[in-house]
């Protein structure tokens, strides 16, 4: 049974903050860089900061489980599935057997599929969370698996040698990471940027990119960020895609910071 999507509203793309905002005392004049460019610098200088901080409290603060319902109710809606929050937070809690957020109106059938396939997301964050601490490299195998369990029972195009050879390339790269943030952010932004813009599947090919994107991440040494579905959907551009990203992670640094003050 196809699968019900539902046209989101047109996003709006997030504005980049002021230049000379908070933390621009690094060193530069004014008069020799451009606002862009020095608004950058200060973010970079901030997300550096509270990336050092962070590390001489302990380190990472594992997700908490409401980062794996987040990420997955904003991934799916980002793809144009047709979830509420209800349905994603009774799906992983009780089974989504009452077919929450849905009503007597849907099959019963799809509901269990799309049950499934949010608790088979939630699985594959989890797992990645563990080979992340557990220093795994990633591997196509694991890539076509994951696949195939957001899949959740529908009849799926297998991968030509052409698109095997490019997802084996993209997981070796994702393997020596760009340990500086600020490189970092830029690579993995562009990776997902190529991703998005050049399927690498032919079905929900953005939920894939974004568990890869938080693979790179992780093995960048950075946090996992949550996309925002009503402002995020038209992100496409390197340079937007940039921003958005190290704006993300700074709220991301800032949750974990005060996750680690209050324990």
């Amino acid at each position: 049974m196809p699968l019900r999507r539902k046209l989101n509203p047109p996003p709006v793309v997030p504005q980049s903050p002021p230049a000379g905002g908070a933390g621009g005392d690094g060193g530069r004049s004014r008069s020799r860089l451009p606002s862009a460019a020095m608004d950058w610098e200060t973010l970079l200088r901030r997300l550096e900061r509270k990336r050092r901080l962070l590390e001489r409290t302990g380190g990472g603060v594992r997700p908490p489980d409401e980062y794996y319902f987040r990420a997955t109710y904003a991934s799916f809606r980002l793809e144009g599935l047709d979830v509420s929050e209800v349905e994603v937070r009774e799906s992983l809690a009780r089974g989504g057997h009452n077919g929450a957020g849905g009503g007597g109106e849907r099959p019963a059938m799809l509901r269990s599929r799309q049950g499934q396939r949010i608790r088979n997301h939630a699985a594959i964050l989890r797992r990645i969370e563990t080979d992340l601490r557990d220093g795994l490299a990633l591997t196509s195998e694991a890539v076509v698996r994951w696949y195939t369990g957001i899949a959740a029972g529908l009849s799926i195009a297998g991968l030509d040698r052409a698109s095997m050879r490019r997802l084996d390339e993209m997981v070796r790269r994702l393997n020596s990471p760009q340990m500086r943030t600020g490189p970092a952010v830029r690579e993995i932004a562009g990776t997902y940027a190529r991703l998005l813009s050049d399927p690498l599947v032919p079905g929900f090919n953005g939920i894939l990119s974004r568990l890869l994107l938080r693979y790179h991440m992780g093995r960048c040494k950075l946090p996992p960020v949550v996309f925002d579905a009503g402002l995020d959907g038209s992100l496409r551009s390197g340079e937007a895609m940039v921003r958005r990203l190290a704006e993300l992670l700074e709220v991301s640094y800032d949750e974990l910071l005060g996750r680690r003050r209050q324990s």
